[in-house]
């Protein structure tokens, strides 16, 4: 395979592409199930403001689900997550361009809102995997 590619590739593309194909043939070699898969998170926004910019995402562990908010000096930001039947499943506070880590939510489907001063400022769907 690799003789295969080298001819076809031009020798600037090569360096980039040669990597590439080695990690994609090594990965299949573990298509049997012995790596595991990381949990997936997405996040479907309802509400969005611009003046304070809500980021919701996970560590590199893929687990851990970290909070952060860039907006008002000062203020206090709360996310609130709730399951489909509206019960408080957890709740984090932080300050302005602070980071919240959040512990391991179970997979399925959630809700969440955001809220600085009782005011609403971002709400939105969660799904984990």
């Amino acid at each position: 395979m690799m003789k295969t590619l080298r001819a076809n590739i031009s020798g600037k593309t090569r360096k980039a592409i040669l990597p590439l194909a080695f990690i994609t043939t090594s990965l299949v070699s573990y298509a049997g199930g012995s790596l595991p898969v990381p949990n997936a998170v997405m996040i479907t926004k309802n509400l969005n403001n611009k003046k304070h910019k809500v980021r919701l995402f996970t560590a590199s562990d893929n687990k851990t689900l970290l909070f952060t908010v860039d907006g008002v000096e000062g203020k206090q930001y709360t996310l609130f997550v709730f399951d489909l039947e509206g019960k408080l499943i957890l709740q984090s506070a932080i300050r302005n361009r602070e980071t919240g880590i959040l512990p391991e939510i179970n997979a399925g489907n959630y809700l969440y809102e955001v809220l600085v001063n009782d005011s609403k400022i971002e709400n939105g769907q969660l799904k984990i995997k």
